[in-house]
């Protein structure tokens, strides 16, 4: 095998400009099928980034308008979910939901003061059993629990955007008193900012904001409820008609109106961005085969040329008893030796490509602060993985196979006689 590959070696360093460019052209394939790979790993990463770490086998219930006439009633009249809905969700429909059952309502915007510092945000209710579902993190303190709200306390949990403006001195908010409006909170935590906006939003016990703020009405803004694990994407639709079904008793509008409340599921949310990345996938490996495969045929036709030219060679290794496997082994090999060595070059160059790109991107930190996007991550992480790396090997490998596959049965095929005649 030594003698072997230091033959193919000398054939390459006697057509130096030939392999080069040859070989350029399997690097550059391999080089943008790493590229585009690690692109679309960045903008999966980054839209995964946007959707947090919210509960996938969640949803919530909005209320909306009725769109059709029904019962004696008009249309176009609102659907206000409250407590009521709450319970019938828990104890008709357990089969599918399980006891997490949270509802939440926006109150007010109002101005958070702490000493000289102001912000404008918007005030929201939530139960302790929110915050699994939200997916939000705690970065300091505790989040809203049962004595809250069993007390009503005026307790808050505020974000890290707020954080930033109040406490600008480094001051731990944990135990401040911080004015919202007029009432005074505690702030008992703080939540990581995740998604899009610079706007802050601050979390208060549900019943305290409904006392403050709403004069004991118990209407939400949404229900927030966790599915069993069980449940599949077939069982979500059926739950979703037989609740719609169910409500449209208690609220009188059709049945068949979907335009009267709105669930978001965030198993088929995720369930459908999982389906666009992985045709992206196939899209993008597309495209880096298709340029790959002019390399390929280039190798190729290299190979079908230098066959030519060493139809002498490959007589006289014949005549001195070379089998045509041996031949093809030759030629296969060579072929294989270029695809390998300059595909492996054009992989290297991609994936330290994508490694500049995240490094440049990790060093720059936020770049949409102060905008309407802080926090969002449009692009992330654009590196490579180890089985893309290893896939990509593997393909370097077939295409030195298939590029040398036909010069070698040809030059396996080339007659001692013709090729000893050819020489003189």
């Amino acid at each position: 095998m030594r003698e072997l590959l230091i033959e193919i070696f000398e054939s390459l360093k006697k057509n130096k400009l030939r392999t080069f460019l040859t070989g350029f052209s399997v690097a550059w394939g391999i080089f943008m099928l790493v590229v585009l790979l690690g692109a679309g790993n960045g903008l999966m990463h980054g839209m995964l980034a946007n959707f947090g770490t919210m509960m996938v086998n969640s949803g919530q219930i909005y209320g909306g308008y009725t769109s059709i006439g029904y019962g004696g009633f008009s249309e176009y009249r609102w659907v206000t979910m409250d407590g009521k809905d709450i319970d019938i969700i828990r104890n008709e429909f357990s089969d599918y939901v399980t006891d997490n059952i949270c509802p939440v309502k926006y109150f007010s915007y109002d101005t958070a003061a702490f000493r000289t510092q102001t912000m404008e945000v918007s005030l929201k209710g939530v139960v302790p059993g929110y915050m699994p579902i939200s997916g939000s993190k705690l970065s300091k303190g505790r989040y809203i629990n049962d004595l809250d709200m069993r007390l009503q306390r005026k307790s808050c949990v505020i974000d890290e955007n707020l954080e930033k403006v109040l406490f600008r001195d480094g001051e731990d908010p944990v135990g401040k008193r911080i004015f919202i409006g007029k009432f005074t909170y505690t702030v008992i935590g703080v939540v990581k900012n995740e998604g899009y906006g610079a706007y802050s939003e601050v979390l208060v016990p549900f019943d305290t904001g409904v006392l403050l703020y709403s004069g004991g009405d118990n209407s939400v803004s949404n229900i927030a409820f966790e599915f069993r694990p069980e449940i599949t994407e077939k069982d979500a639709a059926q739950f979703e008609q037989r609740l719609r079904e169910r409500l449209s008793k208690k609220h009188g509008f059709s049945p068949e109106d979907v335009n009267a409340f709105y669930i978001s599921n965030n198993m088929e949310f995720y369930k459908d961005l999982m389906k666009v990345f992985r045709a992206l996938d196939i899209f993008i490996w597309m495209i880096g085969f298709g340029t790959l495969f002019a390399g390929i045929v280039g190798v190729s036709n290299i190979m079908l040329v230098s066959v030519r030219e060493r139809t002498t060679e490959i007589g006289i290794r014949k005549a001195l008893g070379a089998s045509p496997r041996s031949v093809v082994m030759l030629v296969i090999v060579e072929a294989i030796t270029i695809t390998s060595l300059f595909g492996y070059i054009g992989m290297c160059l991609g994936v330290g490509t994508m490694e500049v790109v995240n490094i440049y991107l990790s060093g720059r930190g936020d770049a949409y602060a102060g905008t309407i996007f802080e926090g969002a991550n449009i692009f992330k992480d654009p590196t490579v993985e180890m089985p893309i790396v290893l896939s990509a090997t593997i393909v370097l490998v077939i295409s030195g196979i298939v590029a040398g596959y036909i010069p070698a049965k040809r030059a396996a095929a080339v007659k001692t006689i013709d090729a000893l005649r050819d020489g003189i």
